[in-house]
């Protein structure tokens, strides 16, 4: 049970097929918002607040003469923490694990997975989204009035789409025994 619960999150090497023509769908805008918010509590909970922790230990005397611009601080602190989680996740899966769970995938506008290039560069674009005030309605008036992407990702050259892996435990169990099946099909014999 805590297997399929993970499996709403954890990106996998084996990436699902993207469906292109939902890369302009209001539904896969809205999901990108949540996306970013699941990645953003990852960021935050499970790097840097114990980073923010380890650092109050270890420099407990800057720590409490920071006092409540540590909080400031930490935000700061997390959007390169961001950029970076995103950047590998989308580079090595094509998604993050918010994108995981809300079934969307970071591929080129030809369909082909994310490259390297392309995100870093849609990931450094963070930055320049940053700069609106506030950041949400900049993004989403860019996603709006570009077909959906973002000035990262028109700059990448990469659409964020569904994918179309399965949504329940029983499909993705099926799918993942169709394809052992079929690798152990392929496999030689010993004799």
């Amino acid at each position: 049970m805590i297997d399929w619960k993970l499996d709403g999150f954890l990106p996998t090497q084996r990436q699902p097929a993207p469906v292109l023509e939902t890369a302009d769908d209001l539904d896969v805008l809205l999901a990108r918002g949540s996306a970013a918010a699941i990645d953003l509590f990852v960021c935050y909970v499970l790097i840097e607040l114990p980073l923010i922790y380890g650092f109050s230990v270890v420099f407990s005397g800057p720590y409490e003469a920071l006092g409540g611009y540590a909080i400031v601080l930490s935000l700061v602190v997390l959007a390169p923490i961001y950029a970076s989680y995103s950047f590998v996740l989308e580079w090595r899966y094509g998604r993050t694990p918010g994108k995981v769970n809300r079934g969307l995938l970071v591929v080129m506008a030809d369909g082909c997975p994310c490259t390297y290039r392309a995100s870093a560069v849609r990931n450094l674009f963070r930055y320049v989204d940053l700069l609106g005030v506030p950041p949400v309605v900049v993004g989403l008036v860019a996603a709006l009035a570009t077909d959906g992407r973002r000035l990262g990702d028109r700059a990448a050259g990469t659409v964020v789409v569904q994918s179309t892996a399965p949504t329940d435990g029983n499909a993705a169990a099926s799918a993942d025994g169709e394809t052992s099946a079929a690798a152990r099909a392929d496999e030689p014999r010993e004799n």
